[in-house]
């Protein structure tokens, strides 16, 4: 239980503070501070000079916006103070009607977030550098590669339009040491992620079991790997088919509603387009799965229902390999099933 409730409204150069003490919602402080190492100090001299509760019985609570929140986080981690890092869209959502929109009413709603659902409060856990290396050069390659795209379209485009104009040849073919440039650079990233991996025995053990399953390659592998922190965040396939989006939910109300069983439009996006790219690479390789989504289409099943049946398989394969410590073998038979 704690007595200070102290909401905080990131941005990229500065944050926005309020705070109040139990008890005393009426009683509202306010500041605002330079998202840098001087307003991290100032944060806590300010605090501690407007309230004589003791630190330990301090409730921060931001949005986890990103690199954003980075350095006050670990700012205050390193102090043992707590801060809570909430799913921006929890705390919009539990607001209600809002009329006023500032930074300063943002960061006294993440306050009040805070106080009224502290029991749900956990205190954040930074990831482990590797984590943290993998992660910020997979976010560098899913730029690198949508810079790749956008190049490739634009400059086919152009020549098929202009096929003759020498200007147009000549971007064609600055374009394409572009794109062979990029394309090399990528590799590069991906041998430097395969290295951490490689230096790490855990990662290295889980890289390898969830490889093993026909169709997940080595950026398939990596998203998951980081985004279930090496399989400890999400304790099965479902949950994590929740977060990306692909896990059917029911859609009814009284007799006027009853839509059958649709995906939630609250997902990682991410995830859901690479295990889509996955599951039709499986759906061309895996027999098992190719049977299975073929049956499902003869079913009447839309293609696009058919290929999240094949997602959700692939998920359930890759959690129990992970779980069971084997590599993924077809034909696998239980031993409960003898």
């Amino acid at each position: 239980m704690k007595d200070l409730f102290i909401g905080i409204d990131f941005s990229k150069l500065k944050f926005d503070v309020s705070f109040f003490e139990l008890g005393q919602m009426d009683k509202i402080h306010h500041c605002e501070f330079t998202n840098e190492k001087e307003g991290f100090i100032l944060l806590l001299k300010w605090i501690a000079s407007l309230s004589k509760i003791k630190p330990e019985d301090w409730l921060f609570c931001g949005e986890h916006t990103g690199l954003y929140c980075v350095g006050l986080t670990e700012s205050l981690l390193k102090k043992k103070l707590f801060i809570w890092l909430e799913n921006p869209l929890r705390i919009k959502r539990s607001s209600g009607l809002k009329r006023e929109k500032s930074d300063k009413r943002d960061s006294l709603e993440i306050a009040e977030y805070a106080y009224r659902y502290q029991d749900r409060a956990r205190v954040y856990e930074l990831p482990e550098k590797s984590f943290e290396e993998l992660q910020l050069l997979l976010s560098f390659r899913e730029r690198l590669t949508k810079n790749k795209v956008s190049l490739e379209i634009s400059c086919s485009e152009m020549r098929r339009v202009h096929q003759r104009n020498p200007t147009a040849r000549f971007i064609y073919e600055q374009s394409q040491s572009d794109i062979a440039r990029i394309g090399k650079e990528i590799e590069t990233i991906e041998k430097k992620m395969l290295e951490i991996i490689e230096s790490s025995s855990a990662l290295k053990e889980n890289y390898e079991l969830v490889t093993s399953v026909k169709g997940i390659g080595i950026i398939n592998a990596l998203t998951i790997i980081i985004h279930t922190r090496n399989f400890t965040c999400f304790g099965n396939s479902r949950q994590y088919s929740c977060y990306g989006g692909m896990a059917p939910f029911k859609n009814s109300s009284g007799s006027s509603l009853n839509k059958g069983n649709h995906v939630s439009k609250l997902a990682n996006k991410q995830i859901k387009t690479l295990l889509t790219q996955a599951a039709r690479s499986a759906v061309l390789y895996d027999k098992d799965l190719r049977i299975y989504y073929q049956r499902k289409i003869a079913e009447g099943k839309h293609k696009n229902v058919a290929l999240n049946n094949v997602r959700n398989k692939l998920l359930h394969r890759i959690f129990a390999v992970v779980r069971n410590k084997i590599l993924y073998q077809e034909n696998y038979i239980s031993p409960l099933a003898c």
